[in-house]
């Protein structure tokens, strides 16, 4: 009697799977569960139905590599290793497919290759950097035809000392005035002999610490920080020419308002 139940049990079990397996209605395989759901098989191409040619989306290809290397490291055998590691070079051949193509893209498409205006091979980096040294010289320049530095200094402060002997090397180069403004009514002897008494000036710019360093420009009515602490030279050149071309415009700008005042724009 006990053979003949767990016979027909049996026979039961399997009947039912191969119900479900021709896909029965939801309701008659209520036993799986409110939320039971079974993945949508794969077609030949690695891609599940509903996916049009058989693409993948990169979120996709990442979960696949996440689920075959945690196979992998978990279960090390040879198949899921092999597994991982072909699903790898799949990934890294279509990162070369796309990186040759985003080369030929940047030839043909020079608005989008920066190395045309900045190159990166060392004869080009030097004929940048020789372009540039020569942009900022003309910014200077107009400056120093139309503004002058304001040097904020303490007569014993080192780093003041320091910064008076870099501003008087950019003084002598390139011509542009320079304003000495003590704080303590002492100058920097033997480079600052003539100076004004910058306090009153200096707590109305909020220079608290030095040495500080401004650019004037009377006829714009434009006093702007270049910076407070030690600078090289080098350093303030780079600044100028940002701040030159903010409180003067570009040499595309001037070009511009002199045609203007010429009358020969239209």
């Amino acid at each position: 009697m006990r053979v003949a139940l767990a016979t027909l049990a049996a026979m039961f079990f399997v009947l039912s799977l191969g119900d479900a397996a021709l896909g029965e209605p939801y309701f008659d395989q209520r036993e799986r569960g409110w939320f039971w759901y079974e993945p949508l098989p794969l077609r030949k191409d690695g891609a599940r139905p509903g996916n049009p040619e058989g693409r993948r989306t990169v979120e996709q290809i990442r979960k696949r590599g996440e689920e075959l290397f945690e196979t992998a490291l978990l279960f090390p055998t040879r198949e899921n290793v092999r597994a991982y590691m072909e699903h790898q070079k799949r990934v890294l051949e279509r990162s070369e497919e796309f990186a040759q193509v985003w080369k030929r893209v940047l030839w043909e498409t020079p608005a989008l290759d920066a190395t045309v205006d900045h190159p990166v091979s060392a004869a080009g980096a030097e004929i940048s950097r020789n372009l540039e040294r020569s942009a900022r010289d003309r910014v200077i320049e107009r400056i120093s035809r139309v503004g002058k530095l304001v040097f904020f200094f303490r007569s014993d402060c080192p780093f003041c000392r320091g910064q008076a002997e870099v501003i008087k090397t950019l003084e002598r180069r390139h011509g542009i005035g320079v304003l000495a403004a003590s704080l303590d009514g002492k100058g920097l002897y033997p480079l600052y002999t003539n100076f004004v008494n910058g306090a009153a000036q200096a707590a109305r710019l909020g220079v608290d610490r030095v040495p500080a360093l401004f650019l004037f420009v009377p006829s714009r009515s434009k006093i702007v920080r270049i910076g407070t602490g030690y600078l090289t030279l080098g350093e303030i050149r780079r600044r100028l020419h940002v701040v030159g071309e903010e409180v003067l415009g570009t040499e595309r700008d001037a070009r511009r308002d002199l045609l203007t005042l010429s009358g020969e724009e239209r």
